[in-house]
């Protein structure tokens, strides 16, 4: 008994009484939840992945080249030998006339509009068809075209006679807002559970330096285990994609970055919190130690 005491007293975890093992092991375990739905909940919870997405995947410079490149390419699939040189030149000017609706906020502010309310659509589970009015946003894509050919004016008319962006309920597909609500819930109970086992472990072990050490320690692991796994599913993402698919390698980093980008968010905010933690637990001990000493010098 005396060598066990004697061993838990030289660790972090510096526990005076049996709850603190316990309240510790708990801590440990709910932060862990936490640190996966934290980053889901400021993804999905209160945010809109799909815009975000759209957003990111708009001002990425590369993947806009690539649909410029994508949509040229669509042109000239019937397009006379001749002709090619003429479209090979219009694919410059095509990817300058994007970047600068890229950069245009009214346009972006349009585009936003549209992604929230396709969100909102399969979200909320709404149960009928929805028109989405996309009108405004493909009307300045084919203003840019003709902008560059006048040749291209005769998209006007379709644009003109296109009602919508239609979109169809899921009957058959998950429920989607059940998801969100369960992984809110799940983050606010994660949330809570974390804050009250942390504060009474706090109150049950050994020193505040203890306390502090094994917080920032547990907090940090966590925090690198959100960096970890959000590099690796980047990695997965992105070399699952066929090679020779141009398109498709300039989007899927763009997307992986915009929905893992909350996770690497929070796994460095974990790892600044547990440093914080460890060197004010440090400081702290040094004090201690230092007062301590000048206690039995007096003496």
């Amino acid at each position: 008994m005396l060598v066990y005491r004697h061993g838990m007293t030289g660790r972090f975890f510096r526990a005076r009484r049996g709850p603190a093992v316990l309240f510790g092991v708990l801590f440990a375990a709910f932060a862990l939840v936490l640190s996966i739905t934290l980053p889901t909940w400021l993804s999905v919870g209160v945010g809109n992945p799909a815009g975000e997405t759209v957003t990111a995947l708009t001002k990425d410079k590369e993947f806009r080249d690539e649909a410029a490149r994508f949509f040229i390419e669509k042109l000239t699939e019937d397009a006379p030998t001749e002709d090619l040189a003429l479209f090979d030149e219009l694919e410059t000017t095509i990817t300058e006339k994007l970047d600068e609706l890229a950069e245009n906020d009214e346009f972006m502010a349009k585009v936003d509009g549209i992604s929230d309310e396709i969100y909102d659509f399969f979200v909320n589970g709404v149960d009928e068809t929805k028109v989405v009015e996309a009108k405004a946003v493909v009307s300045d894509v084919v203003d840019a075209l003709v902008a560059v050919d006048p040749e291209f004016s005769d998209l006007k008319q379709n644009v003109d006679e296109w009602e919508g962006l239609a979109l169809e309920p899921i009957d058959d597909g998950p429920d989607i807002k059940s998801i969100k609500n369960s992984l809110n819930s799940l983050f606010w109970l994660a949330l809570i559970l974390t804050l009250i086992t942390g504060v009474l472990y706090a109150r049950w072990s050994r020193s505040k330096r203890g306390a502090l050490l094994f917080v920032g320690i547990t907090v940090i692991v966590l925090g690198v285990i959100d960096l970890v796994a959000a590099g690796a599913v980047r990695s997965v993402a992105v070399s699952s994609v066929d090679e020779t698919d141009r398109f498709a390698n300039a989007a899927v980093p763009v997307v992986a970055d915009s929905l893992l980008s909350p996770f690497r968010t929070v796994g460095t905010v974990w790892v600044v919190i547990g440093m914080i933690s460890i060197i004010s637990g440090v400081v702290i001990g040094r004090r201690a130690k230092a007062a301590s000493g000048a206690a039995n010098a007096n003496n």
